[in-house]
């Protein structure tokens, strides 16, 4: 190989390598971070969850005030979630009107 050939190849490799980083880390940088609506979604999921009323997924939900939302589950459960001034979370089911 020539002196001129062998610096050719070793400055693609070098320039081929710098590449494939920047595009590792344009991958890296365009990872979306989870939407506000989502956060939302898996938040009162959790409350529902853990106040032992069955849901498995929410399907909708509709904010009535900064504390309190409608909350639809995919099984067809609705709920309102509140949060009192002392800071308790209540769950009220919408059908029966049963407070938990």
């Amino acid at each position: 190989m020539k002196p001129d050939t062998a610096t050719w190849i070793k400055r693609t490799l070098i320039k081929l390598g710098l590449m494939v980083q920047a595009l590792i880390l344009l991958q890296a940088c365009t990872e979306h971070e989870p939407s506000h609506e989502a956060i939302i979604r898996q938040d009162l999921l959790t409350i529902i969850e853990t106040l032992g009323s069955p849901c498995e997924q929410v399907s909708e939900y509709e904010s009535a005030t900064e504390f309190s939302y409608s909350v639809t589950c995919e099984t067809g459960d609705r709920y309102r979630i509140s949060v009192n001034p002392e800071g308790r979370v209540h769950i009220q089911e919408h059908e029966n009107g049963n407070q938990k």
